[in-house]
Formats: structure tokens, C-alpha cells, sequence
């Protein structure tokens, strides 16, 4: 505050002026305060040269009423609280001065004004009276002006000097301008009147300048200074300095952000409708949206400047800067920062919590200003705050989650039986890479820092809190869906959005997410802008968050699309492809990449035959018995099977399992293959599947349909009919050709091992799916029955063996629908596994298996695999306990002993029992995940979790993964021994796989996410179509106003708060446990008994009344499942009453 006021504006004003920026009307004298704001302009008035006098015309006379003119405003000044806070900041190039300039007024907002317009600054002045008000007019003359605008701007200046002259203050007052300007923001915690009553001032004022071309001399001014305080004492009292103080006091604890939207928005000038020039103005407002949206302003972004974690608990939301990326990076290598993916509580979305690999808990960051602009999904790095702010633990299984440790998957396994199960080959304690000395230090310096931080953690019993302090990678870069509200209320659904909003605010379905994303005015679409109300109940909206500054507690949106109304399952479906960032998938593929295939392979690949030079290079199967087991109505084969005796005695088997070759129609980095790994994997919805590939490829060229030559890649052993690989005989792999005899499905199969088709009896096995008769005399339908059992019966003992060595299998709900003609559900279930996908599963598991083994041996460091975690300890240490409580014992120590208490419980308790155990050990699993083998801290972190096996990849589905195609190429290049390309280009290959398998991870879990959701979408129809369904509701957990249940049929874990569902609920601390208030109808006869002398009981109290249910884990309630009944439809449940 030590520059002159006058100074200090002029400065501003410069500032908003260069580089070609917009200029800014600053609204300083709402900071300062009003006598502050008196005393600068007393003094600027005082400094100005005296004007020569001369006599001007008299104003005509105006009618007493007569509403004040107002000056030609740029459409976007709107003076309302969002946009001020909207557009404030977003000049990038005078970011440090503007943020000074800021400090110095005292936080004060911009609004833009129109380029034409003067910068001029309205000032209240504060007297014993009331408030006298003063407009002062700053302009630089133009060169070239006409005449006309001079008349004008000399008429403007004479009103202005005019108005100034009450407000005069004396050469004492003056001098005393800089203590003032001192005091300023000591004055604005004093000020009593709201933003509200300054604006009827300042109207009020503007109206009395009016009245003065009527009245001049002493009676005029004196009128001037009455009316003045006569606005200003019908909005606040003046009984005292006392009482002003008292009032200031509780001021001070009112939401700043709330007055301020009251204030601004209380009485707005209306835009004038003559605009100069329309299209400069819209290019000026889309060179503002490009600024505010610029990628300096991403979240990614960092920046070196403040390093705390802002203005905590003060009311006012502010942003820390973020680390410069050096910084982090050097943080991140010593242990002083930690970094981990962010998870948004859905229930409570200011709580968030980061898993750290070395830690014994989550890490939460609570709050908005210490999640610092990060959303779900976010890569961060984030700084532990002190312990005095950890959160301390509330129960005794916190306290032992503590120093909980992690689960073993090889403790009382019997290690020969699992070595000749598998039979590895590779020495996993070997490391492919070397370290440097620098690099061991920082590897032993995080080993360290995390055992201190776990030590530290059992010491004082509180989980970490930490802020952001960068974004290392943005979580959902794909946008949301969600639905948009005017910034200002309309009246009705007909009513237009107001002049006055240059923005929308954008509200994402997704809980997780910031509410009121503001969205450009410029980028509304046609619909809302003429009926908003009615835009936002009827219609979803894809946005994006494209920038958050500091100053803003919502980020900066862009809308992408209008979904559509929500009326139907296609809607619903595109909502949730678009929010996952699946749209592609529903899109054809480029038409150069379909006019080449059509050129090579025809339409339907009736041009297409087998190059004679692959029937020479190739091994042919197509002699051997060889067919597929699929879903009924697959389409896309890529697996098949077969199996041969090797003795006499039936003890050692040939197994073949033999892959699509799908690499040999893919050329390496071609258009299609650029595709193909763009997308990353097919999408199974219940009405269709969106295909990674062409349809031509994956279901006709590529597909193993039967009766035609297929090429293939195959991966052939030998195994004992005990499940064991036999031991010294090396797997072969290899490009091949085979002939598919038969089409198989599931259930057929699955008739074979139940003894239902037999060779005698085939009647259930449909015709079209048998082997071709005379095709080939050793392939008949009794020998592939055969082949079936056989294959079955060495799975199964290898199944078995694979649970007593440690596996674990563990397997959510998957539904199912019947659809009719128009794609509407018509009945819906839970998919059952049989005997016959187990069949099928236990071989894929193992070819995969070999076919890590093999890159591993062939590639080392660049081997392609599929790595699964282990569990977060802590979560499964509660469910455990919660299950330990209700003497449902599972042991949890290792995965052999966690799959023997499982079924046991299966055995003892029950299916219902089983299930809702199974579903509480799932939630602490973590998702199994593709890596390259050279990026795992050890070889620790190549394994599988869930299989206990050192290794794993994926290589059986390249029509429908990605991941498998990077394999199939690995594989060939050890094949053909051409893994030379490793040692030319390493790095570059590493680059590649790594960029290639986290593009495969994030694909997978939004199209798993995206199926999920579909599914509900399904069920909304159902219920529409065919009205409510009553279901079943496990409760897992309580809270005083919330319960959460697991519904049986449909494997949904669903929270229910009191509220919604319309009950009334009590709490029992000592318990812990929720009662219930539930509705319930009388019967007859105590209805009768209701009725007493000549009166009748209400009809209500007749017939209902209510009873108390104590809920308690693991207790089943008969539930109704239902929808809301406005869009976007969700499915709602409600209690009816206890299962019985």
C-alpha cells in the first residue's frame, strides 16, 4: 500500500491493457473500503491542473421519474459474483504483477468492459450522514476522434466533475490520504452495508445526478447528499459506533463468497442492444475462452511457486501452485514426497485416499484445498503433513490394521508339488537390470523412508494425511456426463438464459467430481441458451474440465455434445461409452483402412486363401482333431483345443492349444494396427459387442469357424494325466495351420461330461455343431466326446492342485438378459460357470503360463506379462474381522488357507454365507495389471497373486485384447530367433511396450467399468417395462443415518441413506447397531378395534401403522427394486420388511 492511490490505478490500468489483453474494470473500492475510497479520490482530485471555465448548455429538463442512462456496456459485463470470480486471472502473461495488484487492492475482482469504454471507478464515499457517491471518469483521448464523440466525452467529463464536487474533501483530509490507504483492510472488516445496499447506493446516485440538471446551487447538493443517505439508511442502522462494531464482528463470520453473490446479482444494468461491432466482440470473447483454457492452465501443469497448502480452514477457498516437476522428481527419488493414484470417496467426496507400495495404510487427503484440483483417478504426488494432523484411528481393528502384514501367497504350500506343477524355468531372483551406485543409494533411501513412515504409523496409531502437490498424470482426460443449470434462475421452461450469464454451470453425474463446472456461454449449445430449464431436465451433456487456477474453487469446462434425452437403453449406452472414452468403439473404422482390406481380402474374405509359401513354413494341424468351446453365440473364435494320447496306457497326453493369428493380417504400426492399439480391447455390452478389429477380421478371417483352414499360432505339451507337465519335455511353439472339426458351446459341452450326449445318444448336440461326417474317418462324434472327458479329467486334477498350492479364485456376480426383437430385456440372471468353462480356462491359464516362461527367457527385460498385487492388508484385515464377528472364521494368513476356510464356510454356513464372504474378500483386491518385465522394481513384482505363480501374460485372445498381439510378436521374434531387435533398440522398445501397456490397463478397467454400468442401464428398462422386482438385501454395514446391503440377485453392493428411502432410524452407540422404522399394514381385526363411540379413525391410521427393526450384519432383507422417476434413470430399493 505505500504507492498513491491514483498511481496504483494507473498501474493496473496499464497492465490490463498490454499485450493486446482485455481490459479490466477493477472493482477497488469494495476493497478499500469507503472512506479509503473517499480519501484517494480527494486526492486525485486535488492533484489535477484546474480547467479553464466556460459556459456549457444547460441540460433539458427530465421528468423527476425519469430512469438514469445508461452507457453502452460489452455483453459480457455482467458484474455477477461467477462471472468476476469466472474471468479473474486468466491472463497468463501478467500472472506475478496482477496477483500484486491483487494484494494491494485487497483481493479485489475484475469483470470485463467493453474495448471501446473509458476504465473508471465508481467510489462510495463513507460519511456521518450516509454515503455520498462519486463517479470519476479516466480516459486517454484518441487520435482521430470525430467531433461528435468529443461533445460526448467533454458532456461525460463535465457530469463527472459535476458529481465530484459534494464529495470534495479538505487539504487536512487529503493529507491524511496515505494513513487511510494503510487502514484499508482494516476498514473493509468495518464496512456494514452488503454488496446489495452499495448497488441500491450507487443506483440511487444515479438517479439524483439525474435530478440535478433541475436543481442547482446549495438545495441541489443538499439533496443529492439526503437521497444518498436516505438509499443507504433503509438498508442498514445507524444507532452508534458501538453498535456498528458489534455488527461488524458478525459480519466477519459470513460466508464471503455468499454476500458477494448477493451483492453483485441484486440489481444488474441491462445490456445495451447497439453493439459497435458484433464480430470483434465475439473474437474477443473467444480469444478470453482460448486464454482461460490454455494449456498453461492445465491441472498438469506445474509450477515453482508457493509451496504451502493455502488458505487452510479461513472460508475462502484458495489453491496452492504446484512443484515445479524437478522438484517432485527429486522429492519422489529421496522419500519426501509420496506419490499414488487418488480415490474419491463416492459416499463423501472430500475425503480421498492414495495407496502407497511399502505402506501398511491408505494415505488420506481430506478436503478440497488439500486435494489440491486433483480428481478421481489422478497420478499425484503428494507432501505428508505433520503427525500432529495425521487422523487418529477410531477402533481397535484400526489400530492393528497397522501393523498388519501383508498376505503370503506361498506360506504352507508344499513347494515340490507346486515346482511340478509348473515347472519353472526361469530364475526370478536374477535381475535384468543392473544398478548404478546413485540408484541403489535411492532404492535403499526409499526402503528406508517408508520403513521410518510405517514405524511411525504403529507409533502414534493415526493414518497419514498429505496434500497434492503435482499431478503426475491425469486419471480421466475423457470428460463426464452430467447435465447443465443456468448460473441464474429462469422462471419457467419456456424462459430464455439470461443476458446477463456468460456462464452455465455443469453438474457431472459422477458424485466424485467438483459440482458447478463452469461452461463458456460461447459454447452452450442452441437449445439451452433459448430454454434452459427445460434443457436441463430433459437432456445429458458431455463436458470436459479443461483448466483450474488457484483462485477458483470449480474448474473451467468445455461442452462437447448434447447425448441426447434420456428416453432409452441406446441413450443410456452412449452416456456411459462417451463418460468411459469408448465412443470410438461404436465408430467405423477409417475408410482407407476398410478399402484396403476390401482390396486384399474382399467383402466377406471371399478372396482370401492361405499364401502357398505359409503351407511350406508352417505346421499343419489340419489332420488333428481340433475344435473350439465358446459362448453359444460367439462370433469371434480365437482359441481351440486338442488332445492326444501319447501311450497306450493313457497316462501321458499331448495338448494343444492353438491361437488366432492375428498378427499375420496386423502389419506393425500400419493404420489398422494404430487402431487396434488405440482401442485396445472389445467391448461386451448386452445387445452387441464393439470389436477392437474389423468385423471381416475378427469374425470371419481370423475367427477358428469349422470346417476351414485357419492359421494359427499353437502352443503344444505334454502333460500327465495327473495334471502334472512331464518333466524334460520342452513346449513347442509355433505358426500353424489347422482345420476346426467342430463349432462347440458351453452347454454342449458341458451335455458330454453330464453323460446327456453320448455316442449312442446325440439328439441334444445340435447337428450344425458336429463333426461333418466322412470329412475325416478318424474324427467322429464319439471321439470328440472322448476328447472332451479326457480333457476335462486332467483339468480337473490339475484344477485341484492348483487350489491346494496356493491359488485363490474368486469370481464377482456376471448378468445376463434376454432380449426380444426390439432389444428391450425381457428377463435377466446371474451367468453360471459350469464344469465346461473351467475345462477350457485351465488350459488358456497354462498356455499362457509357457508363453510368459518363454518371452522371459527370450527377451528378459522387455518380456510383456501381467502382473497381479497382492491385497491392500489393511482392508482385508477389517473384512476378516467383520466376518470374525458373526462366527463366519476365515483364515486370511496365506491363499491356501484363505481358499480352504472359504469353502469351508461354503460347506457349513451356506451359498448366501458364501457369497457375501467371497464378496467382502474381494473389495481389498487389487487389479492385476500389464507391465514390462525391465520396469518391476523386482522379480517380485512379475507375479500373480491369485494363480501363485511366479509369471503370467496374456496370449489366448488377440481378436480381443491388444496386450496379446504385442505378445503373439514377442513370441514369433523368440521363435524365428529374432530377438536381436532387443539389443539394437532397447530403449526405444521400452518406451513403447510401457506406453502400450498403459494404454491396455486403463482400457480394460473403463471397459469393465463401462459393462458394469451398461448392465444397470438394462435393468432400468426391465423394471420400466415390467414394474418393480422384489429382491434380496445382505447388510453389511451401519452408520446413524446410512446402512449399506449386498442384493443377492444381482451381486450389487448399494448404500441406502434414512433420507431417501423416507425412514426414520435410531442409533445405539453402545451397539452400534441402526434400528428402523418400517411402515406395515393392520390386519382386519385390529382395524376394528380402532374405531371408538360415533367416531371412525382416520382411513390412514386404520391401516397402517409402523414397527422397529433392528438391523445387524449379515441380516437378510426382502427389498423392492425400483427407478427414479426423473432422468437419468437410476435404480432406487427400498425395505419392505425382514426375509423370512
Amino acid at each position: 500500500c505505500s504507492l498513491p492511490s491514483e498511481q496504483r490505478i494507473q498501474k493496473a490500468s496499464k497492465m490490463a491493457q498490454r499485450d493486446g489483453c482485455p481490459r479490466v474494470k477493477l472493482s477497488w473500492q469494495e476493497a478499500l473500503g469507503e472512506e479509503a475510497a473517499a480519501a484517494a479520490v480527494a486526492q486525485a482530485q486535488a492533484q489535477k491542473p484546474k480547467k479553464s471555465k466556460s459556459k456549457k448548455a444547460s441540460p433539458k429538463p427530465q421528468p423527476k421519474d425519469a430512469k438514469p442512462k445508461r452507457k453502452k456496456r460489452h455483453p459480457n459485463d455482467v458484474r455477477t459474483e461467477q462471472d468476476m470470480d469466472a474471468i479473474a486471472g486468466f491472463d497468463d502473461s501478467s500472472e506475478n504483477e496482477l496477483e500484486e495488484e491483487m494484494d494491494t487492492f485487497g483481493g479485489a475482482g475484475f469483470v470485463l468492459v467493453d474495448l471501446e469504454s473509458e476504465l473508471e471507478e465508481l467510489a462510495l464515499v463513507a460519511t456521518e450522514e450516509g454515503f455520498a457517491n462519486g463517479r470519476v471518469g479516466m480516459a486517454q483521448s484518441k487520435q482521430k476522434r470525430n467531433n461528435k464523440k468529443k461533445k460526448k466525452e467533454k458532456k461525460t467529463e463535465q457530469k463527472a466533475t459535476t458529481a465530484v464536487e459534494p464529495v470534495q474533501e479538505t487539504t487536512n483530509k487529503a493529507k491524511k490520504t496515505a494513513k487511510k490507504v494503510r487502514q484499508a483492510q482494516k476498514l473493509l472488516e468495518k464496512i456494514e452495508v452488503e454488496d446489495v445496499e452499495v448497488e441500491m447506493a450507487m443506483i440511487e446516485t444515479e438517479k439524483i445526478k439525474k435530478s440535478k440538471k433541475k436543481k442547482k446551487g446549495k438545495e441541489g447538493k443538499q439533496e443529492e447528499v439526503n437521497a444518498a443517505a436516505t438509499a443507504t439508511t433503509a438498508a442498514k442502522s445507524t444507532q452508534g459506533k458501538a453498535k456498528k462494531e458489534k455488527q461488524a464482528k458478525k459480519e466477519k463470520k459470513k460466508d464471503t463468497a455468499k454476500s458477494n453473490t448477493q451483492g453483485s446479482t441484486g440489481n444488474v444494468p441491462k445490456n445495451d442492444k447497439k453493439p459497435k461491432k458484433k464480430a470483434a466482440k465475439e473474437k474477443e470473447t473467444m480469444e478470453l475462452e482460448e486464454k482461460q483454457a490454455a494449456p498453461s492452465q492445465s491441472r498438469a501443469d506445474g509450477k515453482p511457486k508457493s509451496t504451502n497448502r493455502g488458505n487452510r480452514g479461513n472460508g475462502q477457498v484458495t489453491y496452492s501452485e504446484y512443484l515445479d516437476r524437478d522438484v517432485v522428481i527429486r522429492g519422489l527419488e529421496t522419500g519426501g514426497l509420496l506419490q499414488g493414484k487418488l480415490r474419491v470417496n463416492a459416499m463423501y467426496r472430500m475425503d480421498g485416499y492414495i495407496t502407497v507400495d511399502g505402506l501398511s495404510m491408505d494415505i488420506l487427503v481430506k478436503g478440497i484445498q488439500d486435494r489440491n484440483r486433483a480428481l478421481d483417478g489422478d497420478l499425484v504426488a503428494v507432501r505428508l503433513h505433520p503427525e500432529s494432523e495425521w487422523k487418529a484411528l477410531d477402533d481397535e481393528g484400526d489400530r492393528r490394521a497397522v501393523v498388519s502384514k501383508p498376505m503370503s501367497s506361498s506360506a504352507g504350500v508344499d513347494q515340490n508339488a507346486l515346482h511340478s506343477l509348473w515347472l519353472p524355468s526361469v530364475e526370478t531372483e536374477k535381475c535384468f537390470f543392473k544398478l548404478s551406485t546413485d540408484e541403489e543409494n535411492s532404492v535403499d533411501m526409499l526402503k528406508q523412508s517408508m520403513s521410518r513412515l510405517n514405524e511411525r504409523m504403529k507409533e502414534y496409531r493415526r493414518r497419514p494425511t498429505a496434500s497434492v502437490v503435482f499431478i503426475l498424470a491425469q486419471g480421466n482426460s475423457n470428460g463426464f456426463i452430467g447435465s447443465l443449470e443456468p448460473a441464474t434462475k429462469v422462471k419457467d421452461l419456456t424462459s430464455p438464459l439470461s443476458s446477463n450469464d456468460n456462464y452455465a454451470y455443469f453438474n457431472a453425474d459422477d458424485q466424485r467430481l467438483p459440482r458447478r463446472i463452469r461452461i463458456p456461454r460461447l459454447q452452450l449449445p442452441d437449445e439451452f441458451v433459448s430454454r434452459p430449464l427445460l434443457y436441463s431436465k430433459t437432456m445429458l451433456c458431455f463436458c470436459r474440465i479443461k483448466a483450474w487456477s488457484t483462485r477458483h474453487q470449480s474448474p473451467m469446462g468445455e461442452f462437447v455434445k448434447t447425448v441426447g434425452e434420456y428416453t432409452g437403453i441406446e441413450t443410456g449406452i452412449s452416456a456411459i461409452l462417451s463418460k468411459h472414452g469408448l465412443q470410438s468403439h461404436t465408430l467405423d473404422f477409417d475408410s482407407s483402412i476398410l478399402n484396403e482390406l476390401d482390396e486384399k481380402y474382399g467383402t466377406s474374405g471371399e478372396k482370401w486363401e492361405i499364401p502357398p509359401e505359409e503351407l511350406q513354413k508352417r505346421r499343419d494341424f489340419r489332420d488333428t482333431q481340433i475344435f473350439s468351446i465358446d459362448p453359444y453365440n460367439a462370433r469371434d473364435l480365437d482359441d481351440a483345443l486338442h488332445i492326444r494320447a501319447l501311450d497306450d496306457a493313457r497316462t501321458k497326453f499331448e495338448i494343444g492349444v492353438h491361437i488366432a493369428d492375428v498378427t499375420h493380417f496386423i502389419e506393425h504400426n500400419s493404420l489398422l494396427d494404430q487402431e487396434a492399439r488405440s482401442r485396445a480391447t472389445s467391448v461386451y455390452l448386452a445387445n452387441r459387442v464393439l470389436p477392437m478389429l474389423p468385423r471381416i477380421l475378427c469374425e470371419k478371417l481370423c475367427s477358428l469357424q469349422p470346417q476351414v483352414d485357419r492359421l494359427a499360432f499353437s502352443v503344444v505339451w505334454q502333460m500327465n494325466v495327473d495334471g502334472t507337465l512331464v518333466d524334460g519335455a520342452e513346449p513347442w511353439f509355433g505358426k500353424s495351420i489347422i482345420r476346426s472339426c467342430c463349432k462347440l458351446d458351453y452347454g454342449s459341452a458341458q451335455k458330454m461330461l453330464d453323460g446327456i450326449i453320448t455316442s449312442d445318444g446325440v439328439d441334444e448336440w445340435e447337428e450344425d455343431r458336429r463333426p461333418i461326417p466322412g470329412a475325416n474317418p478318424s474324427i467322429t462324434n464319439a471321439t470328440v466326446i472322448q476328447s472332451v472327458k479326457d480333457l476335462w479329467s486332467i483339468g480337473e486334477n490339475r484344477r485341484a492342485m492348483r487350489f491346494e498350492t496356493g491359488a485363490v479364485s474368486l469370481n464377482d456376480v456376471k448378468l445376463v438378459f434376454s432380449l426380444d426383437a426390439k432389444g428391450n430385456p425381457t428377463r435377466y440372471g446371474s451367468y453360471e460357470l459350469k464344469d465346461s468353462n473351467r475345462l477350457v480356462e485351465e488350459y488358456m491359464l497354462l498356455a499362457n503360463y509357457l508363453v510368459a516362461q518363454q518371452l522371459l527367457r527370450a527377451h528378459g527385460p522387455l518380456a510383456f506379462l501381467r502382473h497381479h498385487p497382492p491385497p491392500v492388508s489393511r482392508s482385508m484385515d477389517q473384512a476378516l474381522e467383520l466376518l470374525g464377528k458373526s462366527d463366519i472364521n476365515v483364515d486370511g494368513r496365506s491363499t491356501k488357507q484363505l481358499t480352504e476356510s472359504l469353502e469351508r464356510v461354503r460347506q457349513d454356513c451356506g451359498e448366501t454365507t458364501f457369497v457375501i464372504a467371497q464378496a467382502l474378500i474381494i473389495k481389498p483386491m487389487k487389479p492385476a495389471e500389464y507391465m514390462v518385465a525391465g520396469n518391476g522394481a523386482s522379480p517380485d513384482s512379475w507375479r500373480h497373486y491369485a494363480l501363485n505363480i511366479p509369471y503370467y501374460t496374456h496370449f489366448t485372445s488377440p481378436i480381443r485384447r491388444y496386450a496379446d498381439v504385442v505378445v503373439h510378436r514377442l513370441l514369433q521374434e523368440s521363435v524365428v530367433g529374432s530377438s536381436s531387435l532387443d539389443a539394437e533398440n532397447p530403449e526405444s522398445r521400452m518406451v513403447e511396450f510401457t506406453s502400450v501397456a498403459q494404454n491396455c490397463n486403463e482400457k480394460k478397467m473403463t471397459s469393465k467399468n463401462a459393462e458394469k454400468e451398461c448392465d444397470k442401464v438394462f435393468l432400468c428398462a426391465y423394471v420400466q417395462h415390467h414394474g418393480d422386482v422384489e429382491v434380496t438385501g445382505v447388510v453389511l454395514s451401519m452408520g446413524q443415518k446410512s446402512f449399506t446391503v449386498y442384493i443377492l440377485e444381482l451381486g450389487l453392493e448399494q448404500r441406502l441413506f434414512l433420507q431417501e428411502i423416507n425412514l426414520k432410524g435410531s442409533w445405539n452407540e453402545k451397539t452400534s447397531q441402526l434400528s428402523i422404522r418400517l411402515p406395515v399394514q393392520k390386519k382386519r381385526d385390529e382395524d376394528e378395534d380402532t374405531k371408538s363411540g360415533d367416531h371412525e379413525a382416520p382411513a390412514q391410521a386404520r391401516k397402517y401403522g409402523s414397527e422397529m427393526l433392528k438391523l445387524s450384519f449379515m441380516k437378510q432383507l426382502q427389498m423392492r427394486m425400483s427407478t427414479t422417476k426423473k432422468m437419468p434413470l437410476a435404480l432406487t430399493f427400498t425395505v419392505i420388511g425382514e426375509k423370512s
